[in-house]
């Protein structure tokens, strides 16, 4: 297409559990670009044959399209459309119009994109530095970001306030914490159903759950994990924390006794539970490079944050 044509300059793909992400990336390109998000255009695909209309944004009339990469994206009913419109555009076009974010910890990358293709590293440029990749890659491809006007300067500022002012009824009320606690409460549900498809998956990898209130302790391969909920009020979520402190043993816990030395605490990591603009909720490391976990992507990432520090461990003692 001619450089005139495309109707809009940037088209995200993501799976379901990346939208905040993608979300977040559109709010910050949407003044200067034509931008194409499935969850904000909504209107544009009802009543249309979702599949072709998919092939169209992905495959003609999107400048660049920027894919937010795990190792199953293209695996789902939307993911696998674009996907194969991507692909078939590819195979016309070249690969120049691909933009890849890997979420995955190593990042991957599709085996059928170029290894010259060079993609966006979100923990070494930010979200705010990936977005600015995205406007810099839409340039060179011939767009032209314009400026934001006025008053749709105003209309995002309004969208932010009123946001803000939501986020801080939601931190302090009955319903944010009893929210919190119930996504703990499933935050131990999902670490129990990962540690018993383990035993089918790994078997000689043997890790025991135990939990009593607001804190849950995993054992094995010689060390110990605490995750700890502290909630000091029932109407705020203020200084809310989830403590999660990797041991060189069992973790302090009730009725537990120590016959020798006491374990120390190696790691430590600090979340906390927040609103996400999609109305999500999330957990927040306070890392603040890192990026928000839903409750299940949580417990996938202290589980392989658990076997991650084992390895590294008996690598050492190797050495």
């Amino acid at each position: 297409m001619e450089a005139s044509e495309y109707k809009y300059d940037v088209a995200f793909s993501f799976l379901a559990e990346d939208e905040a992400l993608a979300t977040e990336l559109n709010d910050l390109l949407q003044a200067r670009l034509r931008t194409f998000l499935y969850s904000k255009k909504q209107g544009e695909i009802a009543g249309t044959d979702g599949e072709k209309s998919f092939n169209v944004v992905f495959g003609q009339e999107a400048r660049i399209v920027v894919v937010l990469y795990r190792s199953n994206w293209g695996q789902t009913p939307w993911t696998r459309i674009e996907e194969t419109a991507i692909r078939n555009r590819g195979y016309d076009e070249g690969y120049d119009f691909v933009k890849l974010i890997p979420l995955d910890d190593p990042p991957s990358r599709p085996k059928w994109l170029p290894r010259s293709q060079l993609w966006i590293g979100l923990k070494r440029w930010g979200v705010t530095g990936a977005a600015s990749a995205i406007e810099s890659r839409v340039e060179e491809l011939g767009g032209n970001p314009r400026e934001e006007t006025v008053t749709e300067r105003a209309a995002r500022l309004e969208r932010s306030l009123q946001f803000a002012e939501k986020r801080k009824r939601f931190l302090d009320s009955n319903e944010g914490v009893a929210a919190a606690d119930g996504e703990f409460q499933a935050l131990r549900l999902e670490l129990e159903q990962l540690i018993a498809a383990l035993r089918t998956s790994a078997p000689s990898i043997s890790l025991e759950l135990k939990f009593v209130q607001r804190q849950i302790v995993i054992l094995g391969l010689l060390q110990g994990l605490s995750i700890k909920w502290g909630c000091y009020w029932s109407n705020s979520l203020k200084e809310a924390q989830l403590h999660v402190g990797l041991w060189n043993g069992h973790p302090p816990f009730p009725n537990i006794s120590y016959a020798w030395k006491k374990p120390t605490e190696l790691d430590v990591m600090e979340f906390t539970f927040d609103l996400l603009p999609t109305e999500e909720h999330c957990w927040i490391c306070s890392d603040t490079a890192a990026r928000p976990f839903s409750t299940k992507q949580l417990a996938a990432h202290l589980l392989k944050f658990f076997m991650d520090k084992a390895d590294a461990r008996n690598k050492d003692r190797r050495d």
